[in-house]
């Protein structure tokens, strides 16, 4: 197998690539940091941003919740509060009376 090395000429008096900015900012050596950090800002707007959004709205919805309120469990239970104390709200079954 031959090891061969293209070589590209260049005309007399034109810049390199290698000068242009944007060569210098992704071909240097920040080249790898910037691009972790710019896949830890698109994972933070596309994951952990709107799972935090969803987990405000959850906990509103639980804080707001009253007797009688009907409610879905996350077994798929469709039950009615009946009583609330600090922490637990007591559920029956929608199907059965309290």
């Amino acid at each position: 197998m031959w090891f061969v090395t293209d070589a590209y000429a260049q005309a007399a008096g034109a810049t390199p690539a290698a000068s242009s900015p944007l060569a210098q900012l992704f071909g240097g050596s920040l080249s790898f940091p910037l691009m972790m950090a710019l896949m830890l800002g698109i994972m933070y707007m596309m994951v952990i941003r709107p799972q935090g959004q969803e987990r405000k709205k959850l906990e509103q919805a639980i804080n707001a919740l009253q007797k009688g309120d009907r409610v879905l469990t996350t077994s798929g239970i469709f039950a009615t509060v009946v009583s609330i104390d600090s922490a637990i709200a007591q559920i029956v079954d929608a199907g059965k009376k309290a």
